[in-house]
């Protein structure tokens, strides 16, 4: 058992040894207890959401749309009009721009380029977004 455990300590070790982060022997790993999770959360529910659904919706926008029938667009349309379908559209508009602007702003930082006021721009641009998507999706039809 004695083996075992060091072994586990040897590759934690060294594990943390090739990331970068130096510990002493009896030294622990503190977590920093990170502000914001629901805005994280919308970050990673956007990009998760975006690479799932977009391509579907290229498809239907691209192709079924343009190329279909009247029968299969007023489907289409029939379906966008329920509960069940705003809100389908409503989580297609907000949730990638939730993702998308947290991209730019990292594309941003690693070109050393750090606008001012970053979160305040980034989160008031992504929450403009949502809030203008509900008006037009729920309150305005």
């Amino acid at each position: 058992m004695g083996s075992y455990t060091s072994g586990i300590d040897f590759f934690i070790f060294i594990c943390i040894e090739v990331s970068g982060i130096k510990l002493m022997k009896n030294q622990k790993i503190q977590t920093k207890n990170t502000d914001g999770k629901i805005i994280k959360s919308l970050f990673v529910l956007g990009g998760t959401w975006a690479a799932i659904f977009l391509p579907i919706m290229l498809i239907i926008m691209a192709f079924m749309i343009p190329f279909a029938d009247v029968a299969t667009r007023s489907y289409i349309l029939k379906i966008a009009n329920t509960e069940i379908g705003k809100i389908f559209l409503f989580l297609m508009i907000s949730l990638p721009i939730w993702y998308g602007l947290q991209q730019i702003l990292t594309i941003l930082h690693e070109h050393k380029i750090h606008p001012k006021r970053e979160k305040l721009l980034t989160l008031g641009l992504a929450l403009a977004w949502t809030l203008h998507a509900i008006y037009l999706l729920f309150i305005r039809m």
